[in-house]
């Protein structure tokens, strides 16, 4: 019974030690970080073959924003209100996608007053009972 117990306690022993030398998979390489696409909406104030500056206001501040064009995008023109769709690499901005902006996208939203007659009023007090 000694030897049995003996036995199984070397093979035991053998058998975790083979289970920790195995050697461990290598994992697969990490990815790289995916760079956010993103969009903003201005004027074109100046296009050529490989570059596109619009300007455009944000927060109240005027800016002007220039791209890298990877293809070349014939139908802009100075003066056309676009939404463009770019991506930062490197530091520099890439543009992607260049699609007519909405009127909304660029103009200021603009505050009508209603006329007299339109106004609102508050109703006339509730009178107090007792």
């Amino acid at each position: 019974m000694k030897r049995f117990l003996t036995l199984a306690a070397v093979l035991i022993l053998i058998g975790f030690t083979l289970a920790f030398a195995a050697e461990k998979p290598t994992s697969a390489p990490p990815l790289t970080p995916r760079i956010p696409e993103m969009s903003t909406a201005g004027t074109v104030l100046e296009i050529s073959g490989t570059s596109l500056k619009i300007g455009r206001t944000l927060k109240g501040k005027a800016e002007i924003m220039e791209f890298i064009l990877e293809k070349p995008f014939p139908n802009i023109a100075v003066g056309d209100q676009i939404k463009v769709n770019y991506l930062e690499r490197d530091g520099r901005n890439v543009l992607i996608r260049v699609a007519p902006a909405k009127k909304t996208a660029v103009k200021k939203a603009v505050k009508k007053e209603l006329p007299k007659e339109m106004k609102p009023f508050a109703p006339p007090a509730a009178p107090v009972t007792k």
